[in-house]
């Protein structure tokens, strides 16, 4: 055998072997990879007809499997391709491609259940007001667990909790959930209770906020109560993400420069209404929540915020804006640096 023979098949058992090396490694991850240790559920839909192309890319399209090919080749080995049945499933990111299949071929659908949408905003009682269109029961349950205010004691009703998650264990004392439950869209079932719904809202928060994210907020020696309230305040004052950047920075100096933050957001909170403007009586309510009156932040947060406007608390922009409001009709923040040139714009704007 001539040398060159020799190296050509030397050259194709190397390929061969690292063809099949990349095989074996494709076919482990095709059945037993998982996109994360996350035990959140997600709601997956698949409709009559869907073919397991189709269902592996919504499948690696909701962060559910890492390719769409290693569902479509598990289906293919295993022939299971032509046994898919349609409904709905819950599924999470910590289940391997073989689990999710499985599931899918065998039919364990959950179909009995009711969409609980939350907007980023939302206040625990504006939450309590859509469980009531649910369930009025689990609604009053809900709410005596949700306005339970942190206490030492053993027996108040949201103590074990405070114990699950270290994210409530520094909760100051006299302070209920509001802020900690994350806005998102949730599925009530009928075997539901309470505890289980808030359990829902609480692990997407601990989700969400990272401990990568808590280390930032260590960093920057605030803590994260500080934090969900300056989101929960920036939350309801403007929409767009850089608004919320620029405003949190602003908030920020003002708590530093011991100014007061006169941020109709809390008289929202206070008032449990929402108006294009307040009037001087509104600014004027004796309140702890109420920051024309008061300075620096309140007591907890006023609503529910989303990541975006946490994130914007952590990392604010700083700026030489110390004064802000939204045009009524566009709805655009305006941004000034002096009372003055606030003062003017308040004028221009009709307000």
């Amino acid at each position: 055998m001539s040398k060159k023979v020799k190296w050509i098949l030397a050259i194709l058992t190397i390929l061969i072997i690292f063809g099949l090396s990349l095989f074996l490694i494709f076919h482990s991850q095709a059945y037993n990879s998982r996109v994360s240790d996350s035990n959140i559920v997600k709601l997956f839909e698949i409709k009559k007809n869907e073919g397991a192309k189709m269902i592996g890319a919504k499948l690696a399209e909701a962060n559910l499997i890492k390719n769409k090919y290693y569902f479509y080749y598990y289906l293919s080995s295993e022939d299971l391709t032509q046994k898919i049945q349609a409904g709905n499933y819950e599924l999470s990111s910590n289940m391997t491609v073989r689990e999710i299949a499985q599931k899918i071929v065998k039919g364990e659908i959950k179909e009995a259940y009711e969409k609980l949408v939350i907007p980023e905003g939302f206040t625990n009682a504006k939450i309590i007001s859509r469980i009531k269109e649910i369930d009025l029961k689990l609604a009053q349950e809900f709410e005596e667990i949700i306005n339970c205010q942190y206490s030492t004691q053993e027996n108040y009703p949201c103590y074990d909790l405070r114990n699950k998650y270290p994210f409530l264990a520094d909760l100051p004392e006299g302070v209920d959930f509001e802020g900690y439950l994350f806005p998102d869209t949730y599925f009530v079932y009928p075997e539901d209770d309470a505890v289980r719904l808030i359990t829902k809202f609480l692990n997407n928060f601990n989700s969400k906020v990272t401990p990568e994210l808590i280390q930032f907020i260590e960093e920057r020696e605030k803590t994260l109560h500080e934090i969900l309230t300056m989101a929960s305040i920036v939350e309801k004052e403007v929409r767009s993400d850089q608004d919320k950047k620029i405003v949190a920075g602003v908030f920020w100096k003002r708590v530093e420069d011991s100014y007061l933050l006169q941020s109709c957001a809390t008289l929202a909170y206070i008032l449990g209404e929402d108006k294009k403007q307040y009037t001087l009586e509104d600014t004027q309510i004796d309140s702890p929540f109420n920051t024309y009156q008061n300075i620096g932040l309140p007591p907890g947060p006023v609503s529910n915020p989303g990541l975006e406007s946490i994130e914007a608390s952590v990392f604010p922009e700083l700026s030489d804006y110390y004064f802000f409001l939204s045009d009524p009709k566009t709805e655009q923040t305006i941004f000034s640096k002096t009372l003055e040139e606030h003062n003017a714009n308040k004028y221009k704007y009709g307000l």
